[in-house]
């Protein structure tokens, strides 16, 4: 699959060079496209700042990852959210929890933005989710400032396309922001835990 991936890079890098400043939006489409079909993004995060440099391609970069996160989320909910609802609704537990995640759903979506999944299989399961569009967007575009730096600036000390190939020491960071990533989710099993008890302890009936 990376093979493949570069290869396609490979052509599309004259091309995309070709439009100025229009090949930023263009990679930037060919983001959120691959992210569609979740292929493996972190290549194109490189890519971003061998092609364009650090500014530009951090732009380009989070302009398709806020532009595939919507697509997904938008995707997922408008297709898939209503038959869980259906399949669970019936279940009082479940319309307390989900009410409580809609409220603190943000908070959990930066956490977990930190965890290594795949960009956009975790966008198609957010939309599953009661989180309404914005703040979800607003908490992914925040919590993606600090992995998006870090790929588009590695990408900027790549020698050239062929260097993705090549088996690469891993810089230190990348450790730090697996080692956050792992922090991340058990806070946020942690946090979701702690709002669907207290959303079902809620509900309950006090003891005469």
């Amino acid at each position: 699959m990376l093979e493949y991936l570069i290869q396609i890079l490979e052509r599309l890098q004259q091309h995309i060079h070709s439009m100025g400043a229009l090949g930023i939006f263009a990679f930037a489409g060919v983001f959120v496209i691959a992210q569609m079909f979740m292929v493996p993004v972190a290549p194109l995060g490189l890519a971003f700042g061998l092609f364009f440099g650090f500014v530009q391609g951090w732009l380009g970069l989070m302009l398709g990852c806020a532009i595939g996160a919507s697509i997904n989320f938008l995707i997922s909910r408008h297709l898939a959210r209503k038959a869980v609802t259906r399949w669970l609704g019936s279940n009082e537990k479940f319309r307390l929890i989900d009410s409580a995640i809609a409220r603190e759903g943000w908070k959990i979506i930066a956490l977990l933005r930190f965890v290594p999944v795949p960009f956009g299989l975790a966008n198609y399961c957010y939309g599953l989710t009661p989180v309404r569009f914005w703040p979800y967007l607003a908490a992914t575009c925040v919590a993606i400032i600090p992995p998006n730096s870090l790929f588009v600036w590695l990408g900027t000390t790549l020698n050239g396309l062929s260097s993705l190939k090549e088996k690469r020491p891993h810089h230190p960071l990348e450790y730090v922001l697996l080692g956050v990533g792992v922090l991340a989710a058990i806070i946020a099993l942690r946090y979701v835990a702690k709002v669907a008890k207290a959303a079902v302890a809620s509900a309950e009936p006090e003891s005469p």
